[in-house]
């Protein structure tokens, strides 16, 4: 294939389901594909009631596919079409049973496209280990120290320059964890970013309250260039979501403090890089503390994280065992879980759609077979960001269809249940919110984590 996307088209989805399962028809091709789009938890449709950080997430990732996948040819035409397209090229046959069925040459290149599959899925695991994570914190502090500083110096941002300042720490910080974690110190690491979240506290409540002083007395200096410190701490909260989300996961899979607790300096920084940039906005208009105050009410929330931190890390070194996965959630995590009630209502929608089902009995049926963790589903199997566990969809069968007829997606006829033209819409519109099968590593990473078990010691870094 020529200007082949980089990791898997819908195509190559097509053919590894052909290759794992043999002989499917072109309905079944469908099944496959709809379990795929409805387990992609963030490129769900946003609810309604949704809150709005949840939904501004969402519609990132989407922004992000269509960025990832600008051109026009990514578009997808349907599985028949791909189908056609591969008869087209040889490698799949129609044979007389009305399936789809690889030639010699398409088990070949099904063959390929697999191991990169497998071997994608391999370097997520690799991503996802607490010694990588801390590898990637440092080239990321590095790159945002760099950032900080000089775009502080270039503007006068005397904030920005504490913020670039705090991050060269960070980075020396992440470094030292690094090799924490690498030589089985760990223990060592997490006193010692905990310290730092300390120091970070002190010197924040120390610059704000020397600025609220300053500006009393009107010696506060003006910011030469307001616009480049909101864009430079704009990227920096970006970078700082993404590194709170990645420490913590990780750091909650391998139940490890040190980088738990360097999520919670992460987290810190978003609201610092927030309280700068709302400084820049109000010093453009001639006021000059109000970032200051700011900063005193997260000095205070850095030191109340950095006092519950040291006792958490203090009961570890007093040998009492620690379970971080509860203790420790993730804002979107109850996103994650509802993400799966609302595959289960897609699938319900397409099964009384594409199958004409109607009873609860075969509904529940079929929910049974499409979502049973031995289900193969291309990508997200080798990814194991399928359902891992057996869902009761007969006894939780009234809290799945509640909202589908509350929306009038459905409607019940005594036993029966019948889809509505707004259902149908619905289920219409879902697809196609999905304009492109491409997925990046990106996308592996954030599919990855959806799971909910703690990863084996050989992959989290921890055997000897």
């Amino acid at each position: 294939m020529t200007d082949e996307k980089p990791v898997l088209g819908y195509d190559k989805f097509l053919m590894m389901a052909l290759l794992k399962e043999g002989p499917l028809s072109l309905s079944k091709l469908w099944e496959k594909s709809m379990l795929f789009l409805s387990l992609i938890w963030y490129q769900q449709l946003p609810d309604k009631g949704q809150p709005l950080a949840e939904r501004l997430f969402f519609k990132f990732a989407r922004l992000k596919s269509e960025l990832e996948d600008g051109r026009a040819e990514k578009v997808i035409q349907g599985a028949e079409v791909e189908m056609s397209k591969l008869i087209d090229k040889g490698w799949v046959n129609f044979n007389k049973d009305d399936k789809y069925e690889l030639t010699s040459e398409g088990l070949v290149e099904a063959g390929k496209y697999e191991k990169d599959m497998i071997k994608e899925a391999s370097m997520v695991d690799t991503e996802l280990k607490p010694s990588q994570t801390a590898v990637n914190t440092t080239y990321l502090d590095a790159f945002l120290a760099f950032l900080k500083l000089g775009s502080g110096l270039i503007s006068g941002s005397m904030g920005l320059i504490a913020d670039g300042t705090d991050a060269t720490m960070d980075t020396i910080e992440a470094i030292l964890v690094w090799l924490g974690i690498k030589y089985h110190r760990e223990a060592l690491s997490t006193f010692l970013v905990i310290g730092g979240l300390f120091i970070a506290s002190i010197t924040v409540g120390y610059d704000s309250i020397t600025h609220i002083l300053a500006a009393l007395a009107g010696h506060s200096e003006p910011i030469t260039l307001p616009y480049l410190v909101i864009v430079v701490e704009g990227i920096a909260i970006l970078a700082a979501v993404f590194l709170f989300y990645y420490q913590r996961f990780v750091g909650k899979i391998s139940n490890s403090l040190t980088l738990i607790s360097q999520s919670v300096d992460s987290k810190n920084h978003i609201f610092i890089g927030t309280s700068v940039i709302i400084g820049a906005i109000f010093a453009i208009y001639g006021i000059y503390f109000v970032d200051a105050i700011i900063g005193l009410a997260v000095a205070a929330g850095i030191f109340i994280d950095s006092i519950s931190l040291l006792r958490e890390a203090i009961s570890a070194q007093q040998g009492e065992e620690e379970d971080y996965s509860e203790k420790y959630n993730l804002p979107l995590q109850e996103c994650w879980e509802e993400n799966k009630l609302l595959a289960f209502r897609n699938w319900i929608l397409y099964a009384l759609w594409g199958e004409e089902l109607r009873t609860r009995k075969e509904i529940v049926d079929s929910l049974e077979k499409a979502f049973h963790p031995n289900n193969y589903i291309p990508v997200l199997s080798e990814l194991n960001a399928t359902c891992s566990q057996e869902y009761d969809f007969d006894g939780n069968f009234k809290t799945l269809i509640k909202p589908l007829l509350e929306h009038e997606l459905l409607m019940e006829e005594i036993e029966d249940y019948l889809l509505t033209d707004t259902g149908e819409k619905h289920l219409k519109d879902f697809i196609n919110n999905f304009k492109y099968y491409d997925v990046h590593r990106s996308d592996e990473v954030l599919l990855a984590m959806t799971r909910d078990e703690k990863i084996p010691d050989e992959l989290n870094g921890t055997s000897q």
